[in-house]
């Protein structure tokens, strides 16, 4: 406890050591003290409030009024994760743990953390007494901290993988799949740093989506990834076999696939044109374990769906085809930027199909953690102040695991969300690396020949649609979610 505590303990003959003095603002001339108690002492506070206060202002040395402000302390797991996050992003060399930090409440309160040995050497006499400091001062409850110290560098394990130590793998159980492929070894994600071409690159393959070009012609999309890293993938079938699309035997499998690289330098991020394509194994690379779907929401909870005006495209008049049978799940980021790696998302905003309907809405703005471009405020409207004090997005990501369980997945230009989702699902045990995706912007030139630009508002505009409230992430879900049934039902006329 620090030296406020010990004195109003003192003062009062611990008379109030059950209770928790967290933070002082101040108001003009008044200074508001904040108190947390558990709500079995409510009482004691409210009865004492006078006393109290005198102790306060005295312990703390004010000469001006003081004001108690009464908190009841109901923890949750998700708030104190939150807590913790923001505490240990005040200590930048174990700031890139933090997204490892979990915490629970039952059947004790614990916070545990994950981080490497030579981390662990620094925090040890730093960080760590100084968050137990923090931990004691702000909660009523006893709180303790549980360290799984690692060493990644000692084997090929997914940290290792996040951190970039791993650059190539050794490959055996070779299957090839397209052309006759039979690598023993190939480069790791993070290897790729230039422009190549013949490259042969391994990583778990995921968002397998089908495309249309403007031309006419029909190609496949998809990502390989290890650890936070990923590659886009674009293949090109030529009569060498089927789309990779519909491989769903391929789907969130170690994968090695030959072809040529770009590299774009300024966000450190690549793409491959594939020519072959084989399954694998390769060691330490296995894909993040698919988890249950929880059993309820914590912070965000979905809505119902309303539709005020529907084109005949949405009033059920006509039968629904087979391709909107099922349930899918449209979402939409905003971020802080286009970098899937520097970058961190500002708003999820999400909307579920349900045999061809839209049912339910799910929506929350995020804190990422650092500064909005004002390019990027002037666009989305999201504002620092918006975003300062909302969940972070480790912390929604168990609810909209929920919300999109047993669904497949739909964005425009999935290319460019999709990863988002995968680092930070991967990142805090949410795994979506095995959704089937669709692309609106994909499926864009079959549905609506000859049209000229796929952007979201063209597409939407060549539909007789529109977006009223563009660059907010549940205004594009839903759009994206009309074209989406829009035009698949006109692909099913055709």
């Amino acid at each position: 406890m620090n030296e406020i505590y010990k004195s109003i303990n003192e003062k009062s003959n611990g008379k109030y050591g059950i209770l928790r003095f967290p933070c002082v603002t101040f108001n003009g001339n008044n200074a508001e003290v904040t108190v947390v108690c558990k709500k079995s002492d409510r009482a004691l506070v409210d009865d004492n409030l006078r006393e109290l206060t005198d102790i306060v202002k005295e312990a703390c040395g004010f000469h001006t009024p003081v004001k108690l402000k009464i908190k009841d302390d109901v923890l949750t797991a998700a708030a104190l994760r939150i807590a913790v996050v923001r505490f240990t992003e005040k200590f930048n060399y174990v700031s890139s743990m933090s997204h490892g930090i979990t915490a629970e409440t039952e059947p004790n309160v614990k916070v545990k953390l994950k981080m490497h040995s030579a981390m662990h050497e620094l925090a040890k006499n730093d960080y760590l007494p100084r968050l137990k400091e923090f931990l004691q001062n702000n909660y009523v409850e006893d709180i303790s901290v549980d360290v799984d110290v690692v060493d990644y560098e000692s084997g090929g394990s997914a940290q290792a993988l996040a951190q970039g130590t791993k650059k190539e793998y050794i490959i055996t159980s070779v299957q090839p799949y397209i052309g006759d492929f039979k690598p023993d070894k190939a480069r790791a994600i993070s290897a790729i740093t230039t422009n190549e071409y013949n490259v042969a690159v391994c990583g778990i393959l995921a968002m397998q989506t089908e495309f249309t070009s403007k031309g006419g012609r029909a190609y496949d999309r998809f990502l390989i990834y290890d650890g936070d890293l990923s590659l886009q993938c674009k293949f090109f079938p030529n009569g060498m076999g089927n789309s990779i699309a519909t491989a769903y035997e391929l789907i969130n499998k170690p994968v090695c696939v030959l072809g040529n690289v770009e590299y774009d330098g300024m966000r450190n991020e690549a793409s491959m044109t594939v020519k072959e394509i084989s399954l694998c194994t390769a060691d330490g690379l296995t894909p993040p374990p698919l988890k249950a779907e929880p059993k309820s929401y914590g912070l965000i909870v979905p809505q119902n769906y309303e539709v005020l005006v529907q084109s005949s495209m949405f009033d059920g008049s006509m039968d629904v085809p087979p391709s909107l049978k099922g349930d899918f799940v449209v979402f939409d980021f905003e971020t802080t930027g286009l970098s899937v790696i520097y970058d961190r998302p500002t708003e999820l905003g999400a909307v579920k199909i349900s045999d061809g309907k839209l049912k339910e809405s799910f929506s929350t703005l995020i804190d990422p953690r650092r500064e909005i471009p004002p390019e990027v405020v002037e666009k989305t409207g999201i504002t620092n102040e918006m975003v300062k004090g909302q969940p972070l997005f480790e912390d929604i990501l168990p609810d909209f695991y929920k919300f999109t369980y047993g669904c497949s997945l739909i964005g425009h230009n999935i290319g460019f969300d999709f990863p988002f989702l995968l680092r930070g699902g991967n990142r805090s045990g949410w795994a979506f690396g095995s959704r089937r995706t669709f692309d609106t912007m994909g499926i864009a030139p079959a549905a609506i020949p000859g049209i000229a630009r796929l952007s979201l508002d063209n597409v939407l505009a060549s539909l007789g649609l529109s977006n009223d409230n563009a660059h907010r992430a549940l205004s594009d879900a839903a759009a994206t979610a009309k074209a989406f049934i829009a035009m698949k039902k006109l692909l099913a006329k055709s």
